[in-house]
């Protein structure tokens, strides 16, 4: 394993880096805390690690100070919590001054070594460094950082490109300051293809067929490494029956019993349980995001079923199977993941009367009540979103209602709902 170490080091002190496209995460080191990034693979956290290492040696930084292993490298095949010690020996092999020295070392898919969590405490706890490690299960990683780390770490999702880093990547320059009807027309246009291509970052520049063909690899990648393989699972094709089941059905009800019965009629050997974990091992991947009840019932809140939405509306084109896309569920679907990002805590909310809110979330003191439509153009959708969110806010003693739509924009008449197109709610949010 020294062997494998020694020159892994040697082609990072040799190693062109790539283009980068800067995000916007916080990668400033905290005194005495691991940065955690955790997300789906594929989703860029490799490439931050790359952004933070690029902005050290731009800082001054020796590159003889900086470390970084990707344990997903074949060479490494193996590597266990007794080989961490090695790491260190050759890191200080060539210059043992170096350990008066700051020093910054970056561990990717940390995951795949058994109790990682020990070797990155001592190297806190003993070495004069900063450690930066990624990682693609929500479960793992946050299990192994409670326990092992201890308050030593800070945690950071990480997910596809925002709308405004896609435009950056597209190099669609535009003047935001002031829009006018011609960057609105453009701002519309664009917005409308990342609701479609999505965020992931290495299909933005590949043609459609291509760029399905990478996303479902991808899936295929997180369900083999981050299901099958870490979760021991051996009904595979009830895993994929499900898998198959939420992304060709985004931003719908998952419920486990009616899916259940599905599979028995279909002759799939599968229990509830086993149903009730997959979808757990799929959201630990970050594949999926469960949206529970809004409602201060913990009860009512296990009991009902959860709307499931998917990382990426990449991976929601990859597996479509209309000929024309459902536009409302890729709309909704990619408002879930903006809020997300965001870091809000969501559910959807059922009014007394039955209506469904997409969203709520709260802002201060205020509940945020949230309509996602592609097109208030037809009246009979434009009355049921409007009728629920009014219904709504007379259950909550102090909200706000917005609506997402693909382009329109325009405020009820008694100024008490906002509808938004999407760039603006992308680029802003639901400020005012």
């Amino acid at each position: 394993m020294k062997e494998a170490l020694e020159r892994l080091y040697g082609d990072f002190l040799e190693r062109e880096w790539p283009q980068l496209y800067g995000r916007g995460y916080d990668l400033s080191p905290v005194p005495g805390k691991a940065l955690a990034l955790i997300g789906m693979r594929r989703v860029g956290k490799t490439y931050l690690c790359y952004q933070r290492i690029q902005e050290l040696l731009g800082e001054g930084v020796p590159r003889e100070n900086i470390l970084y292993l990707n344990f997903e490298d074949d060479r490494l095949f193996g590597f266990e919590l007794a080989d961490c010690q090695t790491i260190l020996d050759v890191f200080y092999r060539e210059s043992p001054e170096k350990k008066s020295e700051p020093c910054y070392l970056f561990f990717d898919e940390i995951q795949n070594i058994p109790h990682w969590e020990r070797f990155i405490r001592r190297l806190i706890d003993t070495e004069l460094v900063t450690v930066y490690v990624t990682g693609s299960s929500a479960k793992l990683l946050s299990a192994e950082i409670a326990t092992g780390l201890r308050g030593r770490s800070l945690d950071q999702e990480v997910f596809p490109f925002t709308f405004e880093e896609y435009l950056r990547a597209q190099s669609v320059s535009l003047n935001l300051s002031r829009v006018g009807e011609k960057t609105r027309l453009k701002l519309n246009q664009q917005a409308e293809r990342y609701c479609r291509q999505g965020g992931l970052p290495e299909l933005l520049k590949l043609s459609p067929t291509r760029s399905k063909d990478v996303a479902q690899s991808y899936v295929d990648a997180v369900v083999l490494r981050d299901v099958i393989e870490r979760h021991g699972v051996s009904n595979i094709e009830a895993l994929r029956a499900l898998l198959y089941h939420v992304l060709r059905h985004p931003a719908t009800k998952l419920s486990v019993h009616k899916l259940y019965m599905d599979f028995k009629s279909r002759g799939l050997r599968i229990g509830k349980d086993d149903l009730y974990n997959f979808v757990r091992y799929l959201s630990d991947a970050y594949l999926f995001f469960p949206l529970p009840l809004w409602t201060r019932s913990e009860k009512k809140r296990q009991v009902n079923p959860k709307k499931m939405y998917v990382i990426d509306n990449g991976i929601l084109d990859a597996y479509s199977t209309q000929i024309t896309a459902d536009n409302g569920a890729f709309l909704e679907n990619l408002v879930y993941i903006t809020l997300r990002r965001q870091g809000h805590t969501l559910g959807y909310y059922e009014t007394a009367k039955g209506h469904e809110i997409d969203f709520v979330y709260k802002e201060a003191e205020t509940t945020v009540l949230m309509q996602v439509a592609w097109t208030l153009q037809d009246e009979a959708t434009r009355q049921r979103e409007i009728r629920a969110l009014e219904e709504a806010a007379k259950e909550f003693s102090n909200s706000r209602s917005i609506i997402v739509t693909l382009d329109e924009e325009w405020t009820s008449e008694d100024e008490t709902i906002r509808v938004l197109p999407l760039w603006k709610f992308l680029l802003y949010g639901n400020s005012r």
